[in-house]
This record gives C-alpha cells, sequence and structure tokens, in this order.
C-alpha cells in the first residue's frame, strides 16, 4: 500500500499557475471536502471522489510539466481541503510567477513559495496548507468488466451536449441522461427526460472512434455527475481537448478528457500565439482529467426498455 513519505522531501516548481487552477476546477470538488493529493515519480495526480462514491474524479500530470520535479522515494499521499487549496492557487496564480510546491515540512504541511520582483527589489510570497492523513480512494476501474464500449469525441462537443440537456433537469434533483450506442448502423444519442424531454443525437462523422461490444448497449446516469464531468472542461471553449467516453458490461462509464495544456498557455498569452493543430500535440504536454461514474440501477442489465 502506498503511504506518505515521512522524511523525503518531495518539491515541483509550477510554470504557470493558471494552468494548474483550470485543471483542478475540472474535476469540481465542492464546499470543505478534502481532496487525495499524490506526488510521485511518475507525476502529480489530484483525486477526488463524492460522498455516495457512485462519482469519482481525477486529473494528473506528467513530471514534463512541471520546471523542475523532484519526488524521489516513493509516493507521497495526503489529504487537502480543496477550497483551501483553490483559494491559495488562485492568489498565486494573479502573478504569473513560478510556483513552488514542497512536501512535507515538519509539520507535514504543503508549502506554497513565489518569488516576484525586479529593479532589486523581491517580493516573497508564501503560504502553508494543513495536510491530512488520507487512503488512497479506492479505484472505481478496479470493478471494471469486459466486455466493453467506447467513442472518442471533442471535448467541446460534449460540453455543448450537456448544457443544451440542463433545462430538461430544472426543478428536479433526480433527472438522468440515458446513453445509447448501436451498431448498426452506428449510432450515439443522449436523452433526458425529467421536466421535459430532448434527444440529441450524435452525427458519426464527429466521432474520431467508435466501438459497441453488443448490438445494442444502453445505460442511464444522474445528469448532474454528467454535468460534473463534461460541463468544466479546462479551456474557455474545450477547444484542443479529445474525449474518450467508455462504459464496461455493467454500465460504469469512464470519461477521459486528454487536456493540450500548451493550447491552455497560447489562450492565456503566455506562450505566443501559435496556432494549435493536433499534430502539434505533445503527449508529455498533455493534462489528464478523468471521471468514473455508476449506471443507474434501471440500466444494469444492459438497457433501459
Amino acid at each position: 500500500m502506498v503511504t506518505p513519505s515521512q522524511h523525503t522531501l518531495a518539491s515541483v516548481k509550477v510554470p504557470n499557475v493558471r494552468v494548474l487552477v483550470q485543471m483542478l476546477q475540472a474535476i469540481k470538488c465542492t464546499g470543505k471536502q478534502y481532496c487525495t493529493v499524490l506526488m510521485g515519480p511518475e507525476g502529480l495526480s489530484v483525486r477526488w471522489e463524492i460522498d455516495s462514491k457512485t462519482l469519482q474524479s481525477s486529473i494528473f500530470l506528467r513530471p514534463q510539466m512541471f520546471s523542475e520535479y523532484q519526488c524521489s522515494g516513493g509516493v507521497r499521499v495526503f489529504g487537502l481541503q480543496f477550497n483551501h487549496l483553490m483559494d491559495t492557487l488562485q492568489v498565486f496564480a494573479s502573478s504569473g510567477h513560478e510556483l513552488v510546491l514542497k512536501y512535507p515540512n515538519a509539520n507535514m504541511q504543503l508549502e506554497c513559495q513565489m518569488n516576484e520582483g525586479g529593479n532589486g527589489s523581491v517580493v516573497n510570497m508564501y503560504a502553508q496548507l494543513d495536510s491530512q492523513e488520507m487512503p488512497i480512494p479506492k479505484d472505481l476501474s478496479d470493478y471494471w468488466q469486459d466486455p466493453s464500449s467506447y467513442f472518442l469525441i471533442p471535448g467541446s462537443l460534449l460540453k455543448e451536449t450537456i448544457e443544451d440537456l440542463e433545462w430538461t433537469a430544472i426543478g428536479s434533483n433526480n433527472s438522468t441522461v440515458e446513453v445509447r450506442m448501436q451498431r448498426q448502423p452506428r449510432r450515439l444519442s443522449f436523452t433526458a427526460q425529467a421536466a421535459g424531454s430532448l434527444q440529441i443525437d450524435f452525427p458519426v462523422g464527429d466521432l474520431g472512434g467508435f466501438s459497441c461490444a453488443e448490438a445494442l448497449v444502453c445505460f442511464s446516469y444522474k445528469y448532474k455527475n454528467l454535468r460534473t464531468a463534461l460541463s468544466n472542461i479546462p479551456q474557455k471553449d474545450a477547444t484542443g481537448v479529445s474525449s474518450k467516453v467508455s462504459i464496461d458490461a455493467q454500465g460504469l462509464m469512464k470519461i477521459t478528457h486528454m487536456v493540450n495544456l500548451q493550447h491552455i498557455m497560447d489562450q492565456e498569452g503566455f506562450m505566443g500565439q501559435a496556432a494549435y493543430t493536433e499534430s502539434q500535440v505533445d503527449i508529455s504536454r498533455t493534462g489528464i482529467v478523468s471521471f468514473m461514474m455508476v449506471a443507474e440501477e434501471e440500466g444494469a442489465d444492459g438497457s433501459n426498455d
């Protein structure tokens, strides 16, 4: 079992704090809930799950996304109150300078430090965030059952779809969205029915890939869970985001957003105005936002009919 290191310091330098803030906003942890931070040789991950454990979310950044990444001797695992982490990072993000994150200090805190200034004067910004011991959340993917189905789609199209379905959920706390995949002819649709009813069929030509394990795959999911996974995609217009949606034999859904972090920096004006094309994507500079969600019981047999 991975446990926090009590002795070895992990230190990373974040060249663009706004990128980190946008990635964290995507997992939509609310209130005073705690998230689990993992700092290890393979990269930095932040994970969160709702109390019912029917929805999990996480971000993952590879070491190449940091100007300096020192994390030897295993993985550090600790909990932080999410809103404290976000409020602190947003203060540093207003500067645009490099941010240093270190864990743990003598009090098992996360240290945040930034130096800014010029003309011989330097201002040091400093913060310490209390951590608490946290276990690694049980990964829903451990329950994954094949055969599975999937489709590849631009993140912007998913975001538009869930926003279009929002009016059907007004006044309802239990509204659901039926996700239906059909093998022949190929068809993908999202249908919401609560205060109103709306079905959206996706143009097959907009799908980068499509694989349906059965003649018909059909499960329902809570609208609020899908909204969490699809409406907060990083980047102002969700361009530069490629999304993969996979559904296992029991309806467990995994949504993976591959985020071109260079494109975010271009939009923010930090790295020039170079045009973005798919061929320019560097996997080492791609952030990953993932969600796992459980289907509603009515879809457990693979059909809502």
